[in-house]
């Protein structure tokens, strides 16, 4: 979790270095289409900082569960696991599967090879979405302060990702505060993410109770 955490920080500073760029340029006369094209790229860093904390966070579960046998993990872990081997394969093929799960002959799939079958995600993380996710893996929830926020992030992101909106556009009329406020929640959030995972290693709620 370490390496985790220290990718976490250094996202976090290249927000505060966005956020005050964009602080000094809105001081500065003449500067009203920059000021708005930086906010928006803000905005997709924020969302780059929630997708890529949860794909990080994502790859240590998958690291920590497959060094154990199907019997001995926890029961969401299971169908995960169920789902991954059976997921799109014909009757005879399952039922192969099924035998190699039960005999404890198949590991837990590594975050990359799990992705390749099963759709965790695709530009559309906010708050409930995380919290989808997380439970899945019998993390838990998103639970933190102006969680919606999150939503906020995604539907901005999308909207600029899918030409619907001009990047100067997006954003023009969030003021600093509005942004700064918006940032301490998507923090909030990924902090309380990465939190929970570190309580479920450290109670090894990955395993059958």
């Amino acid at each position: 979790m370490h390496t985790l955490k220290d990718d976490f920080q250094e996202k976090r500073k290249e927000a505060d270095i966005l956020m005050n760029h964009i602080q000094d340029l809105s001081s500065e006369i003449g500067n009203v289409n920059k000021v708005a094209i930086l906010k928006s790229a803000f905005i997709i860093l924020l969302y780059n900082v929630v997708e890529s904390t949860t794909v990080l966070t994502l790859e240590r579960v998958h690291e920590k569960v497959s060094r154990y046998k199907y019997s001995e993990l926890s029961q969401p872990l299971k169908k995960l696991f169920v789902e991954y081997y059976l997921f799109g394969e014909n009757k005879n093929k399952q039922q192969s599967m099924l035998n190699l799960i039960m005999s404890n002959s198949l590991t837990f799939p590594g975050y990359d090879e799990f992705t390749k079958k099963v759709n965790l995600f695709s530009g559309n993380l906010d708050a409930r979405e995380l919290s989808k996710i997380l439970g899945r893996y019998g993390i838990g929830k998103i639970t933190s302060l102006n969680k919606d926020k999150l939503l906020t992030v995604k539907n901005k992101r999308n909207k600029i990702a899918h030409g619907e909106v001009m990047f100067k556009e997006c954003c023009r009329n969030s003021t600093f505060d509005e942004l700064k406020s918006i940032k301490i929640a998507i923090f909030d959030a990924l902090e309380q993410m990465i939190a929970s995972t570190e309580i479920y290693f450290n109670q090894q709620r990955y395993l059958e109770s």
